[in-house]
């Protein structure tokens, strides 16, 4: 996956597993479902808390920590007439992403693991260091990794 969409995946993933669940708006941006006191950003503190709910809501069997099982479960299927190296793509890359979450190797990712690996993708998205994510960052980040092959 291209770097910028994937780190846009990452920071908004409360969003898309949490927008329906919530009843809370979308706009074209994804900023409406994370930016819990409306006030046009996305701070750090709201993207924590969103990492937080989309923890436990992949895990399952709420004990604690997320198997390959439940991080699996959580992804979209491939279309059944999709090619198998796709789907075998996907899966690899699937398997990457557990791996580098689960930092020490246990087997299952921790909530401390989870939000290590996702929150520097806040970071790459804040272009300007300011602390929030705006719309534009956003539509910035998204729109440029139409063109961006990293």
């Amino acid at each position: 996956m291209k770097t910028r969409q994937f780190a846009i995946t990452m920071v908004l993933a409360g969003s898309v597993f949490s927008v329906p669940a919530l009843g809370q708006p979308q706009d074209e941006s994804g900023l409406a479902s994370l930016d819990a006191n409306s006030d046009g950003v996305i701070s750090r503190q709201e993207a924590a808390n969103a990492q937080v709910k989309v923890f436990h809501r992949l895990d399952g069997n709420s004990d604690g920590v997320l198997g390959a099982d439940e991080l699996k479960a959580s992804q979209p299927q491939p279309d059944a007439d999709a090619d198998r190296r796709v789907k075998r793509a996907r899966a690899k890359a699937l398997d990457q992403w557990f791996s580098n979450l689960d930092t020490d190797a246990g087997g299952t990712i921790s909530l401390a693991e989870y939000q290590a690996g996702m929150t520097p993708y806040f970071d790459r998205l804040d272009t300007n260091g300011d602390g929030v994510i705006d719309g534009r960052e956003l539509k910035s980040a998204y729109g440029s990794d139409r063109n961006d092959s990293r």
